[in-house]
């Protein structure tokens, strides 16, 4: 995850459009990134995912080679924070803009490069995610604010997670029964890189826990250099503090959007939000401690052997240390601990009471651009519930639909007129009513004309932080707005004269705290069907998504492969197979994958 200046600079000198020809295989592998085994979803047998670089103007080409027969799961990959402008069929969104690839079958995702900054691909499938598919997405471009050379010298990249020692259908089978009491599953562990500590005499003994010296990622600054992290938090649940004993964090980028230097000595991290920071090695320890805490107070209980920290040993070297010192580090850092390492956490990096992001007033991005007057304002309300005619399963909702899908007809083929959803096979829905007419399945649509503003403003009426991720475009963050102790914090009329419109922060992720509300805008000038949903995967697989049409008579057909209309021919085929029963109902024994 540590590349020189030098890789990052051939890849700055490259010609432009390049073609990257990129071959995936994703399959089921026993892993033990903790010490714990258990089985993951994985590509190319590599825990977090291959990370690809590139740059802007290049096309990349996937082909991704569905193996998971053992599982018999569909799959596929969204390449978060890119708009996919006029390639919406490459989103790789399940039941919105494809069908899943079949297990046993093949895809090739294409698309150009229009953007630049630090993003990430997952599995858009089931809870593949939370299983391990995942990887990142670096895009570089000469024209960037902050410059190799000139700003840093040195560039890593820094994935935080959280870690389940059972499968993701597991989790999820329980939270969707009475037994979680609407408890989302907590993790066990918080990993860096796909690697972490466990103790194994804290890990029930139906795991099977490797005992010895943890293997770690290791990372090293000299002195006097200044080194460029990439942040992403992957995690399916946790909000994760990351901070460097004795460096000061320089926050230059979030979620793609170059911003003005900003200071911190911690950064609160929501899962799919990525930051880029710089960091000066001018520190006086030999070595120092990085460190990763997830937000204990996002989680209702504590698993068996749960651990929600992780430090991990930065190691300082010289310019003017000797080739036999290098080497001895190389031969002896297996056996021998690294001494010196006496820092301590900043004292004022403290357990936040709540799971929220930064202060969004603090960051301004460099290149100003003013929040646009809306053409259109809705007001949304994101929502988990229990039913007793439902034995108390736990579904999520926006507003009142919590999403399921049309079996074989993925919204934007729908939109085009290529398949009828209402002849699909119906699916069952929590209330009981009728799939939705146009789309099928149980969905909110909403039909945006192509190069409109939209408000969107979003009560949090649950008692959990919700970071929502918006599909095809990035948003400006005009307020964020946490309950109080004099009341819920919902959204009143009188609250737009506080709104941040000169200059407000773009991203494509935004938590809206618990109880709170948050107002974003966007200009709908991305014709498609994009998905806008919880980022916590529990809460997207219980149903809270909703999808914004944009300009729907001007998407482009050509996307749509004869591939893509085969694999929904073959989920069609399917049908009734496919139908799962609602949690909490009495089919569930007969419970079937997909």
């Amino acid at each position: 995850m540590q590349v020189t200046g030098k890789t990052v600079q051939e890849i700055y000198n490259a010609g432009s459009n390049k073609t990257h020809h990129i071959n995936w295989c994703v399959r089921s592998e026993a892993v033990a990134p903790d010490g714990v085994m258990r089985e993951m979803v994985l590509v190319n047998g590599e825990f977090p995912g291959p990370t690809i670089r590139a740059k802007r103007g290049d096309v990349l080409k996937i082909h991704v080679q569905n193996d998971l027969a053992a599982f018999n799961q569909s799959t596929s990959i969204h390449f978060h924070g890119l708009f996919q402008r006029g390639m919406n069929a490459m989103d790789g969104v399940p039941g919105v803009t494809q069908c899943g690839i079949p297990a046993g079958e093949d895809f090739c995702y294409v698309f150009d490069l229009t953007q630049s900054g630090t993003f990430w691909w997952h599995s858009h499938s089931r809870l593949q995610r939370i299983d391990g598919m995942f990887g990142g997405l670096i895009v570089y471009d000469p024209e960037e604010a902050y410059v190799l050379g000139r700003d840093y010298d040195e560039e890593i990249f820094i994935v935080l997670h959280d870690h389940y020692y059972d499968l993701g259908d597991a989790n999820m089978n329980w939270y969707l029964s009475k037994e979680s009491a609407g408890f989302e599953p907590v993790p066990n562990n918080v990993l860096i890189n796909g690697q972490g500590v466990t103790e194994c005499d804290r890990i029930p003994n139906r795991y099977s826990c490797k005992r010895g010296r943890p293997r770690l990622p290791k990372f090293q600054f000299e002195r006097g250099r200044k080194y460029r992290l990439r942040i992403l938090n992957a995690s399916a649940f946790a909000e994760i503090d990351f901070s460097i004993d004795d460096h000061v964090l320089n926050i230059i980028e979030v979620d793609s959007t170059e911003v003005e230097e900003f200071s911190m000595h911690s950064i609160a991290i929501s899962p799919g939000q990525r930051y880029s920071v710089i960091v000066e090695a001018d520190s006086n320890f030999e070595s120092v401690y990085m460190r990763a805490n997830m937000q204990n107070t996002c989680f209702q209980y504590r698993p068996y052997g749960y651990r929600s920290d992780l430090s991990i040993v930065v190691e300082y070297s010289s310019s003017l240390t000797t080739a036999f010192t290098q080497m001895a580090r190389l031969l002896f850092r297996r056996w021998m601990p690294p001494t010196g390492t006496l820092s301590s956490r900043w004292s004022d990096v403290l357990p936040p009471d709540e799971c929220v992001d930064l202060d969004v007033v603090s960051l301004k991005p460099k290149i100003a651009v003013p929040a646009p007057e809306p053409d259109v304002r809705y007001v949304i309300s994101p929502k988990t519930m229990q039913f007793d005619r439902m034995h108390l399963a736990p579904f999520a909702f926006v507003n009142r639909t919590s999403f399921l899908p049309a079996i074989g007809a993925p919204n934007l083929h729908v939109a085009l007129g290529l398949v009828n959803a209402s002849d699909t096979v119906p699916v069952p829905t929590v209330s009981g009513r009728q799939n939705t007419a146009h789309w099928g399945g149980d969905q909110l649509v909403t039909e945006i004309p192509l190069g409109n503003v939209v408000e969107l403003i979003i009560n949090n009426d649950d008692d959990s932080a919700h970071p929502f991720h918006l599909h095809g475009h990035d948003f400006a963050i005009l307020r964020v707005y946490a309950e109080t102790k004099a009341g819920i914090g919902k959204w009143r009329p009188e609250y737009v004269s506080s709104y941040v419109l000169d200059n407000p922060l773009r991203r494509d992720v935004v938590t809206i705290p618990k109880l709170g509300h948050a107002v974003i805008r966007f200009r709908a000038d991305n014709p498609g069907v994009w998905a806008f949903h919880c980022h916590i995967s529990w809460h997207l697989a219980a149903g809270m998504m909703m999808q914004f049409a944009v300009g729907v008579s001007t998407i482009d057909h050509s996307g749509v492969t004869n591939q893509m209309l085969e694999h929904c021919a073959m989920e069609r085929d399917l049908g009734t197979k496919l139908l799962r029963p609602l949690p909490g109902d009495e089919m569930r024994k007969d419970h079937r994958t997909a």
